[in-house]
């Protein structure tokens, strides 16, 4: 059955002219350049943003990046102690307090760590502003007796979180939590 469509040589001759095997070389020997361009010169996006080096690619690689600490022991901590734990020490782990109950964040430490956008939370009970979804400094403490209900829902969410993505280590013994349990 002949529908009446060209020839696949003559559908590339109406496209490209009688010239078609020039235009194949010229998009095969560009498309060579482009290739041999990326391959020297890999992108400059490729990039750690914290340290501005290189991004691991292997997974040999990307283990030797992820160095932490030792996991803290269980163990409850007072307020002073714990404020030991405020991530500006990489060899030790990052501890955050909610609820009088404190995890140990290491692995979070972009967030967490020396400067992270919640280092703030580091080392303290930070409920009031978890609760609050707050990085005001009035707002970092475990005062939370005038919290209102969807606050108290907003600090109980906070804490599954950590529950689900962090182990606890332990309780602040001389801590100020003062909401409910």
């Amino acid at each position: 059955v002949d529908l009446g469509l060209p020839s696949w040589g003559e559908f590339i001759d109406s496209a490209v002219g009688e010239k078609w095997q020039q235009v194949l070389a010229a998009l095969l020997v560009g498309y060579a350049v482009a290739a041999l361009i990326v391959y020297l010169f890999p992108s400059p996006f490729n990039r750690d943003r914290r340290t501005g080096k290189k991004a691991p690619r292997t997974e040999a690689e990307k283990v030797a990046a992820e160095i932490f600490p030792d996991p803290m022991p269980k163990g409850d901590l007072t307020i002073e102690e714990l404020q030991r734990y405020d991530g500006s020490n990489v060899a030790l782990p990052v501890l955050i307090a909610a609820k009088g109950r404190v995890f140990d964040v290491t692995k979070g430490r972009d967030f967490y760590g020396k400067g992270g956008p919640y280092n703030c939370f580091a080392g303290i009970d930070c409920s009031r502003a978890l609760a609050k979804v707050s990085l005001d400094p009035k707002d970092l403490n475990a005062n939370c007796a005038e919290l209102y209900a969807a606050e108290r829902d907003v600090l109980n969410d906070w804490v599954r979180k950590f529950e689900d993505k962090y182990p606890e280590v332990g309780i602040v013994l001389d801590g100020t939590y003062d909401g409910p349990p």
